[in-house]
């Protein structure tokens, strides 16, 4: 069997991230200049540029211009199969959310929202638009909507201070028992660029998610567009069938 040898990329990225943990670098924490660590490991300038351009896809790493390289700030970790507020989540990472409301308002639902939610045509509902950051850098940007029947004097709740999912479970007894997400690629409009510190058509992820109360229904349907350098989407993977299986064999 013919033995399975490192690309020279994958070698420097091994290298750069054991060096990482050997000194205990911190986020913000400067890497040596190129050159030194080049001559350190025997490695060509092309080769390691190639390897940090690839950690700074990633998010491990960022570059100022005319100042070298540092270390970048953890990504905040959206676990799929929960229905963790984002407060929640980042939290339990260590992370903090601030979050700025951007428009608040009561409105009319169009075809789509009405066919969601199985309102008649024209049933109010609340547009929340709101910007999320963590540890102060623009993350998230999310257009949620609910039904006005059922949060009723929602616009006057502090929403910058308190999660939405708890506001309505604590506030209005809406429980969020089940959701479904889907999740794409987008591209950042001028608007959605300047919020979030991007460059316009620069790529986004696409979630797009509905929340359920065991009673109510769907109680929230939301949009958002999210910083891929910034945020790591994990779930967890079980074969399924596996007695179907058996049985057969």
């Amino acid at each position: 069997m013919q033995e399975y040898r490192a690309r020279p990329r994958e070698r420097a990225e091994e290298l750069l991230e054991g060096y990482l943990l050997e000194h205990r670098l911190k986020p913000g924490d400067r890497l040596p200049p190129e050159r030194e660590l080049s001559q350190l490991w025997g490695l060509s300038r092309s080769t390691l540029r190639t390897a940090i351009a690839h950690m700074e896809q990633d998010g491990l790493l960022y570059s100022r211009e005319g100042s070298g390289n540092y270390i970048a700030a953890p990504k905040y970790n959206r676990d799929l199969r929960g229905l963790l507020s984002m407060s929640q989540a980042a939290a339990a990472q260590g992370l903090r959310v601030e979050t700025r409301l951007l428009d608040i308002k009561r409105m009319e639902c169009g075809k789509d929202l009405a066919r969601r939610f199985g309102r008649m045509l024209g049933a109010p509902v609340y547009k929340v638009a709101r910007l999320r950051c963590v540890d102060a850098a623009p993350l998230m940007l999310e257009t949620a909507f609910i039904p006005a029947e059922l949060a009723e004097g929602l616009e006057y709740k502090e929403l910058e201070r308190r999660s939405l999912f708890s506001v309505l479970e604590e506030d209005y007894g809406l429980v969020p028992e089940q959701g479904d997400e889907k999740v794409g690629i987008t591209y950042a409009t001028a608007g959605e660029a300047e919020l979030m510190g991007v460059a316009e058509e620069s790529p986004l992820f696409w979630i797009v998610s509905q929340t359920y109360d065991r009673q109510a229904g769907l109680i929230e349907y939301c949009r958002a567009v999210a910083r891929p350098d910034r945020m790591r989407l994990t779930t967890v993977l079980e074969r399924q069938g596996e007695e179907e299986d058996i049985h057969e064999t």
